[in-house]
């Protein structure tokens, strides 16, 4: 198989027409139908199915599908490499939804202003799937906190985010783990650094919470503590977003490694124009702040 078998079964799956996918590609549709049953004899299996005029893909040929588009995606990466290096193109960017709210409008907004070219994808989860979406090829680059350990990963430290327990309006001090005795979490699905980092105290202090409400955002966590549905665990700065202040108490999370760092991480040997673009902005971003301190120390 090669790269243009590949573009042909993206082509026939995406458009579901023999004809359409020839005029995607500037081939004729004999080629594409040619293409097509080299493969199937080379596989041992069927692809498509014809219904009407349609193609359907088999089991087989979604496979196949999903990983051709992978294929081509590296094959287009490369190319850029050795071609193109300048920023442009697509950019597949992960990051926390605390983090997409608050630390990354201004690093991305300096990204387009300084590169017209490149079109951003910010995709939004908890640590556990952007980690794997990179390692499996479906981001270029994400922004994660607490990221396992990884030979096939490289990493940079960009941001450190102070953890803070939320509670209801006048909730008494929470000053150690067992003042959360049978208290209820609002928390985000298993996978979450954040939630991990809560619970990981608690169990080292044998403090077991009444129960754990996965809820789906920050702001869902905010609201649901401001209603008074329990307590939660957040990065300070998403505070800010929050018009209701008055309806919560913060409380520090007094935990060893709050607070905690958050890296850019991409796969070994993948680093794109695009992602060294980033990191540039974010480097002079970093030297920025740092430079406004020590003025401010002098």
């Amino acid at each position: 198989m090669d790269i243009s078998d590949f573009r042909a079964v993206i082509a026939v799956t995406e458009t579901g027409s023999i004809t359409a996918a020839a005029r995607l590609l500037c081939r004729v549709p004999s080629a594409i139908t040619t293409r097509v049953q080299n493969l199937e004899h080379h596989l041992g299996v069927m692809l498509f199915i014809k219904t009407g005029r349609r193609f359907i893909p088999t089991t087989a040929g979604l496979a196949l599908y999903e990983n051709a588009l992978k294929i081509v995606e590296l094959v287009a990466t490369a190319e850029q490499q050795a071609a193109k290096p300048q920023p442009g193109g697509r950019f597949r960017v992960g990051a926390l939804d605390s983090m997409a709210a608050t630390r990354l409008p201004g690093p991305l907004s300096a990204l387009y202003r300084k590169h017209h070219d490149v079109a951003v994808e910010l995709v939004t989860g908890i640590s556990r799937m952007l980690y794997e979406a990179v390692v499996n090829h479906e981001l270029d680059a994400a922004f994660i906190a607490d990221a396992p350990a990884n030979d096939r990963l490289e990493r940079m430290a960009v941001f450190e985010e102070e953890l803070v327990i939320i509670a209801p309006a006048n909730s008494p001090p929470i000053r150690a783990a067992g003042d959360l005795e049978n208290a209820t979490l609002l928390v985000f699905r298993d996978g979450c650094s954040y939630r991990d980092r809560l619970t990981v105290w608690l169990q080292q202090a044998q403090v077991k919470p009444y129960r754990l409400a996965e809820m789906s955002s920050y702001h869902a966590i905010l609201g649901g503590v401001s209603a008074g549905m329990g307590v939660g665990i957040v990065p300070r700065p998403i505070l800010s977003t929050f018009p209701s202040e008055n309806l919560i108490t913060v409380h520090p999370f007094m935990e060893p490694g709050n607070p905690i760092t958050t890296a850019l991480v991409w796969r070994k040997g993948g680093m794109t124009a695009n992602i060294r673009a980033l990191i540039d902005i974010l480097s002079s971003e970093a030297e920025s702040v740092s430079d406004t301190q020590r003025s401010a120390e002098s």
